[in-house]
């Protein structure tokens, strides 16, 4: 997984049974946070960057596995509710901030290269020409130190241990000549750039996290009636709060579109009440993502559509 700077903590530590993560994530944007916050549970670790309130990107690991975005929040909030964890907030600049970003979801210029095989010094020239805003990580399997570049010059460095951001180079160079060390070079968008994107404005986090108790609450036995049908079958009410959930979905990936394409869809298949015909909610998950492509086919579409699986099969199932 990533390993960032913790060198100024907010909290540390901190159980996250009983809390509503999203209350957390956006009080961190209404009070213009920058910095990041961590939440670690078994196999999975999830990192939100913040800068001056803006959530510029998501990412958690699952078992090895990466998710951004939407997905990165959904996944955040289902383990919280699984599997509790631990919740840790850091402080940083905003350039610090900017690297962070980098190390999360940047482009890797090298990805763990050794360091004998690469013309560190030509490399570090050619950042600084390239103007880059990223970071320089020398690490073995026990230690691991890293460079901060704003505009293609360093801006400070880190190494496992510190307890604050240091101004010297020293422990990334002793670091950089170990035996077997190897490197990772990572880049990113200006701030400015990357302040245009704000996941918090794009996510409705209640919605969001309503649907992940509601996906992972306990199943009860489904009983039935006289006649042999369902005895819980899904209120309207119910049915529409579930349309909204996968419009939501649809939206995150596909902005306007994704609703306008749902809500067509939707009133096709006859009304909210079909998605529990197991026919018929094939048939509209898979006009959706035929509609999606068309809509945009560089978008995350098979993501898209699982999730939707999931918040159908979540709602359907409770």
């Amino acid at each position: 997984m990533r390993i960032l700077p913790k060198a100024n903590p907010l909290y540390e530590n901190i159980s996250a049974n009983n809390i509503v993560i999203p209350d957390v994530l956006e009080k961190l944007g209404n009070g213009g946070f920058t910095g990041y916050i961590h939440h670690s549970a078994p196999e999975f670790e999830f990192y939100g960057i913040f800068a001056k309130g803006k959530l510029l990107c998501a990412l958690s690991c699952d078992a090895g596995r990466d998710k951004t975005g939407f997905e990165a929040i959904v996944l955040l909030f289902d383990k919280v509710i699984l599997a509790g964890g631990e919740i840790n907030v850091y402080r940083m600049t905003a350039d610090l901030a900017v690297c962070a970003h980098a190390l999360t979801i940047g482009n890797r210029l090298f990805n763990g290269e050794e360091v004998r095989q690469v013309d560190v010094k030509g490399t570090l020239a050619r950042l600084k020409g390239l103007g880059t805003n990223g970071v320089v990580r020398f690490y073995t399997s026990e230690r691991s130190a890293m460079m901060f570049y704003k505009d293609g010059l360093p801006i400070g460095f880190y190494h496992d241990g510190a307890s604050s951001i240091e101004s010297s180079p020293d422990e990334s160079r002793k670091i950089a000549a170990l035996p077997g060390a190897r490197v990772e070079i990572c880049s990113t968008k200006p701030l400015e750039e990357l302040m245009q994107y704000d996941l918090l404005q794009m996510v409705n986090l209640q919605k969001v996290w309503e649907s992940a108790r509601s996906r992972n609450a306990v199943l009860r036995p489904k009983e039935f009636s006289p006649d042999g049908s369902s005895a819980s079958e899904i209120s309207e009410g119910k049915l529409l709060e579930l349309v909204d959930d996968i419009s939501e979905v649809a939206s995150a990936y596909l902005a306007r579109a994704g609703r306008a394409i749902v809500e067509k869809r939707i009133r096709e298949l006859g009304g909210p009440s079909q998605l529990q015909d197991d026919t018929k909610r094939g048939l509209f998950l898979a006009q959706v993502e035929a509609d999606a492509m068309e809509a945009d086919a560089h978008a995350r579409i098979d993501e898209m559509i699982d999730l939707m699986k999931s918040e159908i099969a979540g709602r359907l199932a409770v």
